[in-house]
């Protein structure tokens, strides 16, 4: 099991700014440092088994479910969004992320 929390839309280099300007170029950024960690423990996008996405606005779901369907090729995992009532950076629309991924071995 590959446990991930707290992901959010910073570089990949690091740093503290976060990257896009909108819910889908945030969550965008997003699946993709959650897409690395997976890859680099030896798995894919496929292996996520549940994920827990906190969006600012709840009422702009669509566009966090625009860009996931750009990282799944099959079943989307048990997936929950859930409204926070806090960014986590100033400038966060996209919220943050947090899943859980099998990779088929102990």
């Amino acid at each position: 099991m590959l446990f991930i929390s707290g992901q959010v839309a910073r570089p990949f280099e690091g740093g503290t700014e976060i990257v896009g300007k909108d819910e889908y170029e945030q969550t965008r950024q997003i699946f993709s440092r959650i897409d690395r960690i997976i890859k680099a423990a030896g798995g894919t996008m496929d292996n996520l088994v549940k994920m827990t996405i906190y969006v600012v606005d709840i009422k702009n779901n669509t566009e966090v479910w625009r860009s996931r369907r750009e990282f799944f090729t099959g079943d989307f995992p048990a997936s929950n969004a859930c409204r926070s009532s806090v960014p986590c950076k100033a400038g966060s629309v996209g919220g943050d992320m947090k899943t859980v991924a099998y990779l088929g071995r102990s």
